[in-house]
């Protein structure tokens, strides 16, 4: 059986990283989501469609009010690019969806959560998801049968890799 393959562990443990290791070279859509820096602090987080480069605003800490840790929540800034990004993803014959990631921030938005369960069901899925979040949504993409999560630490980076590169035939 052909799993979906969910990456989650600690902060900066190599989760994008290891997607973006993995995803080099391949036919792929979907989002990633890269912080952005205001005189060298971290000042939020972008959303960008990786096949077309179109970005748009995930969370600031400039947007009020703060609703994850100090970050206020741009949902229509983060749906016109995180949409039509999956939604290409699902129209693709043969593309892996790719999706960094899975969390409290971009759970804000119930037409994401819907896509990310459609895709899971139709296409494959590789996506880095939170760890530490308790949000019932979290918990069931984790526990679905068609879904292998890796707990990925600095120390199990190879093996972790390896083991993901050959879960996907790459």
């Amino acid at each position: 059986m052909k799993y979906n393959i969910l990456i989650t562990g600690p902060p900066a443990s190599g989760k994008s990283t290891l997607i973006q290791e993995l995803t080099k070279g391949k036919t792929c859509c979907g989002i990633v989501m890269p912080e952005y820096r205001k005189d060298h602090e971290r000042a939020g987080f972008k959303v960008v469609d990786i096949r077309t480069g179109r970005e748009g605003l995930l969370a600031s800490v400039d947007i009020k009010p703060h609703v994850v840790s100090k970050y206020g929540i741009d949902v229509a800034g983060f749906e016109k690019v995180a949409l039509p990004a999956l939604e290409a993803g699902i129209k693709s014959k043969n593309a892996i969806i790719i999706i960094d990631e899975i969390g409290n921030m971009e759970l804000f938005s119930e037409k994401f959560k819907k896509l990310i369960e459609k895709a899971l069901g139709t296409k494959r899925v590789l996506a880095t998801i939170s760890m530490k979040s308790r949000s019932p949504f979290i918990e069931n993409i984790k526990s679905r049968k068609d879904v292998k999560v890796h707990y990925l630490t600095r120390v199990n980076y190879e093996r972790v890799k390896k083991e993901v590169e050959e879960e996907l035939n790459f």
